[in-house]
């Protein structure tokens, strides 16, 4: 392997030159080539950059992800504080790169100390490093990362979007407290996302949130909420036969409502002689007067049954 010189570090695209008081200790780290990455992260942590820029460059250059994973897990051989150290600075770096690969990485060993920084990088004008900062927070961020995420969606494309929205879900029942908050946005974006997770985490406290969505003023933001609704089985239909014995119906309410509670009782048959007569009434000539009436007969007989709880 080639030795490492000024002039190859000149052609590499490296930082300005190192100010005459750093450079004694820049260069007390041999040249990466012959230097074990667990030796230039110590030097790193010591504070010598020459060491720190080596070993971010060896990062970038020499090894695939995949084997970069490797490298800072604990087995290793690397100290983890040591290695989370090195990390946290590569978050600051001037190089796209740097930033995107320490985010990465930083998501993979767990860090929880990295919140602030990944969620400082959620601004970061390099999409690739706010895709790896938002990927990694919904591994370490718990919940003070959710608002961060949501803040995070108007604007968002596609890509960072549905990052963002597979973070929340795999923060889990942390997320849903902000997420429920959310769901009430004057953004329509918004609120399709916030009970989209929602309805993906499963977590009993979003019912009421995803009920009442079935009434939303947007149409997509309604079926989101009636397919999240669906996944919660028998536990959805007390809800929603509330809402219908209290709620003006329309025809926006009549095809969620119906979708949730036919859905239900296709794959429970239990349910079908209580919750086929609603839906037959939602579609009726009549079902504005009609609905009412048969949601709140058929609430009553499933809980003195003992079908759904009440």
């Amino acid at each position: 392997m080639t030795s490492y010189d000024s002039s190859s570090q000149a052609k590499m695209g490296a930082p300005p030159d190192i100010p005459p008081s750093e450079q004694a200790s820049a260069d007390v780290a041999p040249p990466v080539g012959i230097t074990p990455p667990q030796l230039l992260a110590q030097d790193a942590a010591a504070g010598r950059r020459g060491a720190a820029w080596r070993l971010l460059y060896w990062i970038m250059e020499t090894f695939a992800r995949t084997k970069l994973r490797t490298l800072f897990l604990p087995e290793s051989g690397m100290e983890p504080a040591r290695a989370e150290h090195v990390l946290l600075s590569g978050m600051s770096d001037n190089r796209p790169g740097v930033r995107e690969t320490a985010a990465h990485i930083l998501g993979i060993v767990g860090s929880r100390a990295a919140t602030p920084q990944l969620i400082a990088a959620l601004q970061d004008p390099v999409p690739a490093v706010k895709i790896q900062a938002a990927k990694a927070l919904g591994r370490v961020g718990g919940s003070s990362a959710v608002p961060a995420l949501l803040k995070a969606l108007p604007g968002s494309d596609e890509q960072m979007s549905s990052q963002i929205f597979t973070s929340l879900v795999q923060l889990g029942h942390a997320a849903v407290p902000a997420l429920m908050e959310a769901s009430t946005s004057n953004s329509a974006w918004t609120r399709w996302h916030c009970l989209r997770a929602l309805g993906e985490i499963g977590d009993a406290r979003a019912l009421p949130a995803l009920v009442n969505a079935l009434e939303d003023s947007d149409h997509s933001v309604a079926w989101v909420g009636a397919k999240g609704l669906v996944r919660f089985g028998k536990r959805g239909i007390a809800p929603v036969l509330r809402l219908l014995t209290k709620t003006e119906m329309t025809p926006w309410l009549v095809e969620t409502a119906s979708y949730v509670l036919s859905t239900e009782y296709r794959s429970n048959p239990r349910l079908k002689p209580y919750l086929e007569p609603v839906v037959q009434s939602m579609r009726g000539v009549a079902f504005r007067v009609a609905t009412t009436n048969a949601a709140h007969k058929a609430l009553t007989q499933l809980i003195e049954e003992g079908l759904i709880k009440a």
